[in-house]
């Protein structure tokens, strides 16, 4: 609604300030299902509490929708009014496989983004890693629409006209999911840690 009201560039700025705020509030805690994926793949969670932190996060995800969706009934602003019962657009703007690609690229860069700030804890890393995410959701923005977000998706745009399930799980969930797994092996790659954290990493690897 933000960016259908103010524009992208007001929505960017949003969101760059609300990531930056989550990571300073919350740390690492986390309403994004592929970064349990990656803690079992990584052996740090079990298969089962993956399971269940991201059924969790996904009916909070709907409920906090639905908590919204009053608040837009009560039309305490001017931009309310109409909206909380509206038929949605899906904001896929192109061929799902191809979504489902923008969504895996973008959230693979985001995820190897993240690992190199945790590792190398620059100054002010919590800045460069929201530039970093909010850079990608504005240029994938009329795509995709930029959620790199399975639950953020599915709370805001199921069942809204556009797409299937079928393609909306295709490009939400397999597409990013996809994206955030690779991360750990493309990560871990001699040559993308030369690149991302520089000669040192390289002399790690060289005398392990």
């Amino acid at each position: 609604m933000l960016a259908d009201n103010f524009g992208v560039s007001m929505y960017a700025i949003c969101l760059f300030l609300l990531t930056i705020w989550w990571g300073r509030v919350w740390g690492d805690a986390s309403a994004c299902p592929y970064t349990h994926m990656e803690d079992v793949l990584e052996g740090r969670t079990s298969f089962k509490e993956m399971a269940l932190r991201s059924w969790a996060e996904l009916m909070g995800g709907c409920c906090v929708y639905r908590v919204v969706q009053f608040f837009w009934w009560l039309e305490l602003a001017e931009t309310h009014r109409g909206r909380a019962f509206e038929a949605c657009n899906a904001d896929l703007q192109v061929s799902p496989y191809l979504g489902a690609v923008i969504e895996g690229v973008a959230t693979l860069l985001c995820r190897l983004a993240s690992k190199t700030i945790s590792e190398k804890e620059p100054r002010f890393g919590s800045y460069i890693d929201s530039f970093i995410g909010t850079s990608l959701v504005v240029a994938a923005f009329n795509f995709s629409g930029g959620y790199f977000n399975p639950v953020l998706a599915t709370a805001l745009k199921w069942g809204c006209r556009g797409h299937s399930h079928l393609e909306h799980i295709i490009v939400y969930w397999i597409g990013a999911c996809a994206g955030a797994v690779l991360s750990i092996p493309v990560f871990k790659l001699p040559a993308v840690r030369r690149i991302l954290l520089g000669e040192e990493a390289d002399s790690k690897s060289k005398r392990e």
